[in-house]
Parts: structure tokens; sequence; C-alpha cells
């Protein structure tokens, strides 16, 4: 699977290559183990790896996907510590529906162990928005929205943002969308292109 991110102004931040590198049975379903190939607009490459769980009904996404890639990318020389809940997305929602809460913590080591910094993202009030029609350069796909309240800090900074996603079954995430305080787009992600033997039960 590829992504593509953009900014407010349709300017492309960084691609993304979602390759399947494991799979396994778990107590909690079907774990799926994903390594993402990260291309930024200087053409520098990197890679994260993350995990997806699914079960009869409920698939889980590694809450470390929402972590800014880039940022983690300037660390790249220092051990960084990831703690993270798993996201809960219904595999068969409904409008209206209140999901869980989720946590991301990303902590910058010095060589000593300790703590250099922390990055920390908290997904809030999320619901399921409904049932929508959307169409991406990788085809045309039925979604269920879901938003979400974004809150990241991290030493002194700190923000709040709206994020919109939205999921199509047996696929996963199609497209993403992150507002500030001011209802103004910041950035944009959308599924670019996907293997044609691509499925998720």
């Amino acid at each position: 699977m590829k992504y593509v991110t953009y900014d407010s102004k349709n300017r492309k931040e960084y691609s993304e290559v979602w390759q399947l590198v494991g799979k396994s049975r778990t107590g909690e379903g079907i774990q799926y183990n994903i390594e993402s190939e990260i291309t930024t607009r200087k053409h520098n490459t990197f890679y994260q790896y993350f995990r997806l769980v699914s079960n009869d009904s409920i698939f889980f996404v590694g809450s470390e996907r929402y972590l800014d890639p880039i940022k983690l990318d300037s660390y790249q020389k220092m051990v960084i510590k990831i703690s993270s809940d798993s996201v809960a997305v219904p595999i068969h929602p409904k409008a209206g529906q209140m999901l869980p809460e989720a946590t991301c913590e990303a902590s910058i080591l010095r060589g000593t162990g300790s703590v250099l910094m922390s990055m920390n993202v908290v997904l809030m009030n999320r619901k399921v928005d409904g049932i929508e029609k959307l169409k991406t350069p990788a085809g045309n796909f039925t979604c269920f929205k879901i938003s979400a309240e974004k809150l990241t800090y991290g030493g002194i900074s700190k923000s709040k943002t709206k994020i919109y996603e939205w999921y199509a079954v047996n696929v996963g995430l199609v497209r993403m969308e992150e507002y500030n305080s001011k209802r103004k787009l910041i950035s944009y992600k959308v599924l670019e292109s996907i293997a044609e033997d691509f499925f998720l039960p």
C-alpha cells in the first residue's frame, strides 16, 4: 500500500509504502507486522514499524502511527523508546458509536539511558460519523468515517487538532485529514495505490 501526505497547499510532504513483513495469530486475533518506508520531499528515506491486529469485530492499529514521522527521523541517531496503546476501529461500525481513547509516547533517550525529551499523542472523543463513498487514486471505496481530537505535546509545546479518518473494510485506512483549532486544513493523507492481492480479513 502506498500513501502520500500533502500539506494544506497540496504540496507533497512525504510518501509511505507499507509492506507486510510478518503475520501471526495471537490471543487478540491475527497480527500483521508492517514495515513503512517513508520518503520525504527531499528524497530522504527511513523506515518505521508498527502492527495491525484484527479479529471478528474490531481492527486494532498501533497508535505509534499517529506520531509525526518527520520529527522522529530527526532523532534517528538516538535511541527512541515507544510505548503505545492499540487504536480500536470497529469492523461493523454504527453511526454515532463512541470509540475508546488511545495514547502513545515516544521517549528520546540519552546515551546514559535517561530521557532527553518525550513526544506524546492522545486521541480523544473518537466517534463514528457515518458511511461515505470516497474516490482516491487507488480506486473507489465505501468507507466509514471516524472523527477524533488529537492532543500532541512534548517539552513546552502543546497542540490540539481535529482528525478525520476514512476506513474501508478489508483495506483499512483510505484517507486522513487534520485540522487546526480554527478548522483550517493542516495536512491530509490519501491512499495512492494498493497491491491487487492485498486483503485484510
